[in-house]
């Protein structure tokens, strides 16, 4: 897409406005058609291929306004479909084996034009096991591939999350532990969470630490110092935070509010924390 709506007034945003003053419109995007939010993709070349500045959108089927297909990337052995795992009620996930797909590289273009076209704690769990006997182990990634199709996924299941010799982070029924981005309130601050959503841009800090943005200047952020940062990259094997735009994360953590009162989500680790992102290709 080369334009988009301002959630603001309901004005147009192009693509050369938006890079003129992305300070007023990040965040505040969505598709004119589908209403679906937003994202600024710089122009970028890949090999012999070269993309011009665009909006890109998660849209809503159909959509004539999409122009580009997203496709999740690197879900090769994760069982995406839900259904696979109705036998059981109970979830493990073991931090100690998360593994992360890798990100295409890419270079930066200067291309910007394009032909036409109230609150109870969690029960306690006794004993883990599904309604046969057996627990359902399962990766952050796997999880998060559910919840982008049904953000309802987990009615009724409990999960239980272990790192570091079987050190219980969160334990407790599903439901009760999961807060969507940017849904986050008071209880959220108390105790380790999983959080999940979606990221629309970046901010890097002069100190190396980068802020991996929900939408708005005052709206949730996952904050990744220096080290961390580069550790996730190598984990990733990227080396640009560019592709994490349009991405869906999933992260064990704890939620905080920065000085000037923005939440903002931290973890210890990469393997706390997993990426869905999308590859992009023109809609012939």
């Amino acid at each position: 897409m080369l334009e988009v709506e301002f959630t603001v007034d309901g004005s147009r945003c192009t693509t050369s406005m938006f890079m003129e003053d992305p300070d007023t419109y990040q965040g505040q995007i969505i598709c004119i058609e589908c209403g679906k939010r937003a994202w600024f993709t710089k122009a970028y070349k890949v090999r012999d291929y070269e993309r011009t500045a665009c909006f890109n959108a998660h849209h809503e089927n159909g959509c004539n306004r999409a122009t580009t297909i997203l496709e999740a990337e690197n879900m090769e052995g994760i069982d995406a479909d839900e259904s696979s795992d109705n036998k059981s009620a109970d979830i493990i996930v073991n931090l100690d084996k998360t593994k992360h797909g890798s990100i295409d590289k890419t270079a930066d273009s200067d291309k910007t034009t394009a032909p036409p076209h109230n609150w109870q704690p969690s029960p306690r769990l006794q004993v883990i096991g599904g309604r046969a006997g057996f627990p359902m182990d399962k990766s952050l990634r796997q999880i998060l591939s559910y919840l982008i199709k049904n953000p309802e996924y987990g009615s009724g299941k409990s999960i239980r999350i272990i790192t570091d010799s079987d050190r219980v982070m969160v334990e407790g029924m599903f439901r009760d532990n999961l807060v969507e981005v940017p849904h986050i309130e008071e209880r959220h601050y108390r105790q380790e969470q999983i959080f999940w959503g979606m990221i629309t841009s970046y901010t890097e800090k002069p100190n190396g630490s980068v802020w991996l943005n929900y939408g708005t200047w005052s709206q949730p952020s996952i904050i990744l110092d220096s080290e961390l940062k580069f550790d996730l990259m190598d984990k990733l094997k990227i080396n640009s935070l560019e592709r994490f735009k349009g991405s869906y994360f999933i992260l064990v953590g704890i939620v905080g509010n920065s000085k000037k009162g923005k939440p903002i989500l931290k973890t210890g680790f990469p393997k706390y924390m997993n990426f869905i992102n999308y590859r992009e290709t023109d809609i012939q």
